[in-house]
């Protein structure tokens, strides 16, 4: 049979757009990099060698500060952003976040005092809050770029905070910045192309929820008590292992646990339908990472982390299954209840291998409708847990051989996961999701899964 003229002009147009949604989707892996490095480590070391520590200590301290403010933010910026039918307003506006956070990175070379990194830890959260809104925005839409998006986020999450390739471990005073101006510089310039691809394109805001004043308040709301709230009680978590180090704190541990999982609920239910999904599974993602620990890795490992948390991102978007996602979950905290890992370099790297599947299959279970709800699930990843807090002798960090194994974060984390799971069974029998009807626009250009 005979191709036509136009029949060969469509498959070029369809090519060239698949073309272009790949390099959107690798402006999202490098743009969600670049907030998750932010959100996650401090600004920098480099100058806190002669600070008191009193001042270290405020500078550590503003980072789940930081995060949680990062949070709040990023979702304030979705929802105004996600107004806009204009896909090039979503780019521009992460682009400036990047700009904004490259220029606080420069000015904060001069900087010689720990109080004056705070505030700039503060700055770097902010603008790392503007690049994941308006990046989740113009990703969320389309699959391939959820699938960079959401890659960025988890990737990072799972292959830990870098401490190898920064050389954190060997000196932290040596680190000039995290994260490096290189790297947000790449960032900066695939954004620029990407705005520039997409200068042109018009497209329908997301659908907004049932009731149309929720539209710039819930998501804000649910940032809000998600943040906060475990902020607070992590906070007070610490305040209790510093005031009394030497008691048990089963009691305390569980308080926080119950907390977080109540926070995750008022989200999940300020939230549209079942956007609430990714809530649950993000708190019990980080509890999980947590309890197993965060031992160095090779930096080879990365690479095989990454490609394991996309395998995990397209089995979950071929059979999505929150249930199943939850089962993993609980595994991993049992397992790090029964074993220290990091006292096996197999167990540990089949642990590493199996939580990055899980990351990425819960990212791509998680589906959300509205592009808010995506942006506070993965925001959320970098919130502080229960087990974030507790003292390094409680963790899995470079356990010696002889050391009794602790099963503390272990069994906090699978608390929060069986929590989690309570609140998704009563959130799945309350909230139906809804079907779209024909005349809706989301129908034609619904949001896409994470």
């Amino acid at each position: 049979m005979a191709i036509t003229e136009s029949q060969v002009e469509r498959r070029y147009v369809r090519h060239v757009r698949r073309m272009g949604d790949a390099f959107d989707a690798v402006t999202a892996f490098f743009g969600a990099a670049v907030a998750g490095v932010t959100l996650f480590l401090p600004v920098t070391f480099s100058s806190i060698r002669e600070s008191t520590p009193y001042q270290i200590t405020n500078l550590w301290d503003s980072v789940p500060r930081g995060a949680a403010i990062g949070v709040i933010v990023a979702v304030a910026v979705a929802v105004l952003v996600g107004t806009a039918s204009r896909p090039a307003t979503a780019w521009l506006v992460a682009l400036a976040g990047t700009v904004a956070q490259l220029a606080n990175h420069i000015a904060g070379r001069h900087v010689s005092s720990a109080d004056m990194l705070t505030t700039q830890n503060y700055a770097d959260a902010v603008c790392a809050g503007i690049l994941l809104g308006g990046l989740g925005v113009a990703a969320l839409r389309k699959p391939p770029l959820a699938a960079g998006f959401a890659l960025g986020c988890a990737g990072f999450f799972v292959f830990s905070d870098l401490a190898d390739f920064l050389d954190i471990e060997d000196d932290p005073f040596d680190v000039l910045e995290t994260p490096p101006s290189w790297l947000i510089g790449v960032a900066m310039v695939l954004l620029v192309l990407s705005a520039l691809r997409n200068r042109s394109k018009t497209g329908a805001p997301d659908p907004p929820p049932r009731l149309s004043i929720e539209l710039p308040v819930a998501p804000i709301l649910a940032a809000m008590v998600l943040a906060l709230v475990i902020l607070a009680v992590t906070e007070w978590l610490q305040k209790q292992y510093n005031n009394a180090p030497a008691i048990d704190h089963a009691v305390d541990i569980g308080l926080t646990a119950a907390a977080t999982v109540f926070a995750a609920t008022a989200a999940a239910m300020l939230l549209p339908g079942r956007d609430g999904y990714g809530v649950y599974l993000a708190v019990s993602l980080t509890a999980v990472a947590d309890a197993f620990g965060y031992a160095a890795r090779p930096g080879w490992s990365v690479w095989v982390l990454l490609a394991l948390t996309t395998v995990g991102l397209l089995a979950g978007a071929r059979r999505p299954s929150v249930p199943l996602a939850v089962t993993l979950l609980a595994g991993i905290a049992v397992f790090a209840i029964l074993t220290s890992p990091e006292t096996n370099w197999i167990l540990f790297s089949a642990g590493s291998a199996v939580l990055a599947l899980t990351a990425g299959y819960c990212c791509a279970a998680a589906r959300p409708r509205y592009a808010p709800s995506g942006v506070l699930a993965l925001a959320a990843l970098y919130l502080p847990t229960a087990i974030s807090v507790l003292p390094d002798d409680s963790k899995s960090w470079h356990v010696p051989d002889s050391a009794a194994h602790d099963t503390t974060p272990g069994r906090a984390a699978l608390a929060i996961v069986l929590g989690s799971a309570v609140g998704l069974a009563v959130l799945h029998h309350f909230r139906p999701r809804g079907r779209a009807q024909p005349t809706d626009p989301s129908a034609d250009e619904a949001l896409a899964d994470i």
